[in-house]
């Protein structure tokens, strides 16, 4: 089991709605980790993609950016891929 961490590439300046994100993600895998399976990071991307509904429906915050995710595999380590408007801006992992 490792830990999940995130590489953003926009350091400064994030959206309220992708700060909203990383401190839910925060909330649910800083207690009880993650493991580095694909039913594991399907449920992240699912958790995400839900999350991301949730801000369209409740228009507590205004997006108005696609959000999108993808999962991939490169050179044996999965990644999560958030993309606004089909640019990445952040990127989940496992530190091992």
């Amino acid at each position: 089991m490792g830990i999940l961490r995130y590489k953003s590439t926009i350091p400064n300046d994030k959206p309220e709605w992708l700060l909203r994100l990383q401190l839910a993600i925060s909330n649910i895998y800083s207690l009880r980790g993650i493991e580095d399976t694909e039913e594991e990071w399907q449920k992240l991307k699912d958790f995400v993609d839900w999350f991301v509904h949730k801000l369209y429906i409740r228009k507590d915050i205004t997006v108005r950016s696609e959000i999108g995710t993808d999962l991939i595999s490169e050179d044996g380590q999965r990644q999560l891929l958030i993309k606004r408007n089909g640019k990445l801006i952040q990127t989940y992992y496992i530190q091992k």
